[in-house]
């Protein structure tokens, strides 16, 4: 396995470098740690007021990484656009895992990726006790689950779904266009909404979760959130059929709002 880490603000390297340590023990990977320097960066106070070379700063992160035991680590050192040089880098290396710190371009890198990603909140402990996992659809062969119970290490694990009536249109086009056309389309989507939580409480017994399912109100991001709240969860996993679903449409407020650790997968 590999995972490639991203690290544009120098001041957060050592606590990426220990994060990125802690996946790599757990997921038996190689490790690639690509810093990438913007302009925004160049006065970065462990450097002084000195713009550094990325000589320099490639020394210093090998430095860092040595003492977090990852004597085996490539480091690489690149100028701007960032989320390229990590999608560049992740494909070529065929990558198992992407970290990169929340102050990244989420809504971008998510929409590029099928890499599963990492966004660590910055100046935490990233110690997950408790990890809420939240589908938009639940099989019972989903590779990506057996992966984040592995990335995120949690103590304890619930798993959540967001279901999301969306009333369809019917084809026959003698029904009433108001009411017999709704009526339908909602027939449609309550049999989904059977199907799909009968398939996430199927799994959620197989996998020794709590589940919680429901139709939710105040939008995904914010019922996921507030669901994380409920149940004390330190990180998050998000599992998206592909970037096409309401979930996955979500992503970019549930980066942005999020106050803990997400992990991001698509089964697709």
């Amino acid at each position: 396995m590999r995972i490639v880490t991203l690290l544009t603000r120098m001041e957060n390297a050592p606590e990426l470098i220990e994060l990125t340590a802690r996946k790599a023990a757990a997921l038996e990977a190689g490790v690639t740690l690509l810093y990438v320097r913007e302009e925004r960066l160049f006065e970065l106070p462990i450097f002084g007021e000195e713009e550094p070379s990325l000589d320099g700063a490639r020394e210093y992160l090998l430095a860092e990484v040595r003492k977090a035991g990852g004597e085996r680590w490539a480091v690489l050192a690149y100028d701007d656009d960032p989320v390229d040089h990590l999608l560049l880098e992740a494909e070529r290396e065929k990558a198992d895992l992407l970290i990169a710190g929340m102050e990244e371009d989420r809504e971008r890198l998510i929409a590029r990726t099928r890499t599963p990603v990492l966004f660590p909140k910055a100046g935490t402990a990233h110690r997950c006790g408790k990890a809420l996992v939240v589908f938009d659809a639940a099989y019972s062969d989903d590779l990506c689950l057996p992966f984040v119970r592995k990335a995120l290490e949690a103590g304890e694990w619930s798993a959540y779904m967001d279901f999301q009536i969306l009333p369809t249109m019917g084809t026959d086009l003698s029904l009433d266009p108001v009411v017999d056309t709704l009526a339908t389309g909602l027939e449609v989507e309550q049999e989904l909404k059977s199907i799909r939580e009968k398939a996430f409480r199927e799994l959620c017994e197989a996998e020794g979760m709590e589940g919680y399912f429901e139709v939710g109100e105040l939008g995904i991001a914010q019922d996921i959130l507030s669901r994380a709240a409920v149940v004390e969860a330190e990180c998050l996993a998000v599992i998206a059929e592909d970037h096409d679903t309401l979930l996955a449409e979500s992503l970019g407020e549930l980066a942005a709002e999020a106050k803990r650790d997400l992990l991001v997968c698509f089964q697709h």
